[in-house]
């Protein structure tokens, strides 16, 4: 690592030196700016860079289209003003010579045409989705790069966010206030789709890392409680993510190379100005990482991925149609051990194998000045298939566990939004899925010496999902969004109504208060309702989790460029599967991975309370930071059972920091630094029973009468990261060190015991060593 520190450093010198006379080059951007509401272009809109010494502005066209030309090359700030409508800030476009910037500005208008909306401290990081008023957050592509170790992917940039409990390094589970990431919803372009990760977690929302590609991605709203109406089939979070349109005018290309794997995009023109295509391919293999001796999984696993996005988008007068895919697939061995074996573990091995895919069409069309709609369909699927073996001294394998599991859907959703005054408008909209399925899962069963079944499952069956919203504003302070979401899966003819309220006040142009209320239903993970037990399936028929969340908000502007924001939230949960044995203590929600295997009943409850705090400042000369902090608890509870048990998620409190800075060298080069520290308070675990301490086996033998009733350690990891950035005159590229865990701390694994045999004990795992992680990119 400190060689590489010193080619950083050295590299940097020698640029600084080459291009100390250099002309500072520019770039354009260009975008559209439009009514929210209506959809509808705005003509004159006035569109400037703010953080330039000189002025640098223009006003959109007669169809509201804007070109800002000769923009000097860096970080760079729009201001998007209009007449009768609220200021529109992004503050951290990342500017290079060689690819043009689009930017597509939505307005906010106010109550009255004539009106001039004036705001002496403009908020940024504004959500897309303009009816979410509390517990949401905008993910802009620019901050995927300049985060420290992400590794350009969304999923482990929400760890950084207030609400969020980090507490893997190899995983990219996401769990939102003390809830299991069974409750996160994924959206891709409208249209609700599987969990879209590389080694994906079956019964899960997490994996390793998303397939989601960094070059494909624009701006995009992460969600962690009280959702809008138009979400549903989820308690804990939402990921509404959106891929950005190719350019219109130019061809461009992007080239990344790195120890993750390479990375090629392309972009351009269809039919100049109204026509593009925009596609990108990932392949990935960690055995450069495994050869170096660094180890995200461990020494004895190794895998690799690869995967495939694309987006073809047409404009027309009215209408904007476009089609989409996503693809990928990943491989994940797990070894033996060298001989002599000394622990069961030793002679243990497993293939792990997922695969998932969707291709969509996207139209919207412009009914009138107050009205359009938007169609989304879409074809999707995904195969997670795992084979668990044990070896004899012959090397030959003995399967203890087979899994596969198919689900494939296909999708359509609709909503008609129209605009009745500039005080009200809605929503009407329905989701509807045919949802095939093939589940098994086989287990070794001493008793008979063979694979048992315990889960079978191979059909079909629907999820329909309508929802209304309306939004109303009687003055230009107050706003009041209500609805409700509608789910029925008709497996098992079981159904709800879900009613939504966000409300928001602008206390002043720099006090905003928010409440947001909802009851959220989920199904069940599909596998789950396929137990088998004596040729029947006792689970069929479990009715849906149940969540209500209500969540009070303060938003206030310190100052240009700092924001204080504080959330407190009260969440019950109801309809939990829990065990219907009385003498076991089971709760759904606490398993990290797979689908139940055996007879539940819906009898479980939890709750979780808490309180959020963040500070942020904008980036602004060069200079960013977030610092987060949670207090909050989670529980639950088991009928004819007083005691509330620690959920798996019960960290207790959890802190993050994420800062950067950035020096530019001379008019073409930068210097990036970035920091990141994740900390959670160390979440439960179920302790060993006394005596089993020290026997090997399979897994360790669990305290089940006590769940939950011990801690691993706190969980902390510190992240540094280093960039170059430099422009020449057709091309840009920068090279970027990502240190994971630079301390090399090696935190405990909640999920996973390992038998030590030199101690002779069931130990923790232990997670991730220090990791650095290099990457070379070229735009061109």
């Amino acid at each position: 690592m400190r060689a590489t520190i010193k080619v950083l450093i050295l590299c940097s010198c020698l640029f600084s030196t080459y291009l100390s006379d250099a002309q500072q080059l520019t770039q354009t951007i260009r975008g559209t700016v439009y009514d929210v509401d209506t959809r509808e272009t705005l003509i004159g809109a006035e569109v400037q860079i703010t953080n330039l010494d000189n002025a640098l502005g223009t006003v959109t066209d007669v169809d509201g289209n804007f070109i800002l030309e000769n923009v000097p090359v860096g970080r760079r700030a729009v201001k998007c003003t209009y007449v009768g409508y609220t200021p529109f800030v992004r503050d951290n476009i990342q500017l290079n010579s060689a690819k043009e910037y689009f930017l597509e500005i939505g307005l906010k208008s106010g109550l009255d045409v004539a009106e001039v909306v004036v705001t002496a401290y403009t908020r940024s990081n504004e959500p897309v989705n303009e009816l979410a008023v509390s517990s949401v957050r905008r993910l802009d592509p620019e901050e995927l790069q300049y985060h420290a170790a992400t590794a350009n992917d969304p999923s482990r940039l929400v760890m950084g966010f207030p609400g969020v409990q980090p507490s893997r390094d190899s995983r990219s589970d996401i769990v939102i206030r003390g809830n299991s990431s069974v409750g996160l919803l994924w959206r891709l372009e409208g249209i609700d789709i599987p969990n879209p990760n590389h080694f994906a977690r079956r019964g899960s929302s997490g994996g390793g890392i998303t397939v989601f590609s960094a070059s494909m991605l624009g701006s995009s709203d992460f969600s962690v409680g009280a959702f809008p109406a138009e979400y549903g089939n989820a308690f804990s979070g939402v990921f509404d993510m959106n891929f950005r349109n190719g350019n219109l005018y130019n061809r461009e290309n992007t080239f990344r190379a790195g120890l993750l794997g390479l990375d090629l995009a392309t972009e351009g023109p269809i039919k100049e100005g109204k026509s593009s295509y925009l596609a990108n391919f990932r392949y990935s293999t960690l055995g450069i990482l495994n050869s170096m001796g660094l180890y995200l999984v461990g020494p004895r696993t190794s895998n690799n991925f690869q995967d495939f996005s694309f987006k073809i988008y047409n404009k027309g007068e009215k209408s904007q149609l476009s089609f989409w895919g996503i693809g990928g697939n990943s491989i994940e061995s797990f070894r033996a051990n060298d001989k002599p074996w000394t622990t069961y573990s030793d002679y243990t091995a497993y293939d792990f194998t997922t695969k998932m895919g969707a291709l969509g069409i996207g139209y919207n069309y412009l009914l009138d000045d107050k009205s359009y709609i938007k169609l989304n369909f879409a074809v999707m699927g995904q195969r997670i298939v795992v084979a668990d073996d044990t070896l004899n001294a012959q090397d030959e394998r003995t399967t203890i566990d087979n899994e596969d599991f198919t689900n494939n859907r296909v999708s359509f959703h609709g909503f008609y939004k129209r605009t009745f005054s500039p005080q009200l408008n809605m929503k009407l909209g329905l989701m509807a899925s045919s949802m095939g399925y093939s589940f098994t899962d086989e287990e070794w069963d001493n008793n008979v010496n063979a694979l048992a079944t315990v889960i079978q499952g191979d059909g079909n069956t629907f999820l329909t999902q309508p929802y209304l919203q309306f939004s109303y504003r009687p003055t230009s302070q107050f706003t009041v969004n209500f609805g409700a979401h509608a789910v029925l899966l008709a497996l098992n003819n079981t159904a709800a109504i879900d009613p939504r309220l966000g409300i928001k006040y602008d206390v002043s142009d720099r006090t905003t208060l928010a409440l947001s209320y909802g009851i959220h239903s989920r199904t069940l993970p599909l596998g789950s309702y396929f137990v088998e037990e004596d040729g029947t399936q006792p689970n069929i028929n479990l009715d849906m989790i149940k969540a209500n969340h209500l969540v009070f908000a303060i938003n206030q502007l310190l100052g240009k460029g700092l924001n204080l924001h504080i959330e407190g939230y009260y969440q019950t949960l109801a309809n939990v599967p829990i065990s219907v044995s009385p003498d076991r203590i089971y709760w759904s929600l606490n398993d990290v991975q797979g689908f139940a295997t055996e007879p539940l009943t819906g009898g479980g409850t939890g709750r979780n309370i808490g309180v959020d705090i963040n500070i942020e400042k904008f980036f602004e000369k060069g200079a960013f930071f977030v610092l987060s902090g949670s207090v909050f608890n989670s529980t639950f509870q088991v009928p004819n059972d007083p005691t509330r048990y620690n959920t798996q998620y019960n960290g207790r409190y959890s802190a993050t920091f994420t800062g950067g800075k950035t020096w530019q060298l001379n008019d073409n080069l930068f210097l990036e630094g970035g920091f990141r520290v994740l900390y959670n308070g160390g979440v439960p675990v179920t302790p060993i029973v006394n005596g089993f301490e020290t026997i090997d086996g399979e897994e360790p033998v669990l305290d089940e009468a006590n769940p939950l009733s011990d801690r691993v350690a706190p969980y902390l990891r510190p992240d540094l990261r280093l960039a170059l950035r430099k422009n020449n005159e057709k091309t840009a590229y920068w090279l970027a060190l990502d240190v994971q865990n630079f301390i090399n701390r090696r935190n405990e694994d909640f999920i996973n015991y390992v038998f030590d045999s030199e101690t002779g004990r069931w130990e923790h795992r232990l997670q991730s060593a220090l990791t650095p992680l290099i990457t070379f990119q070229l735009d061109f």
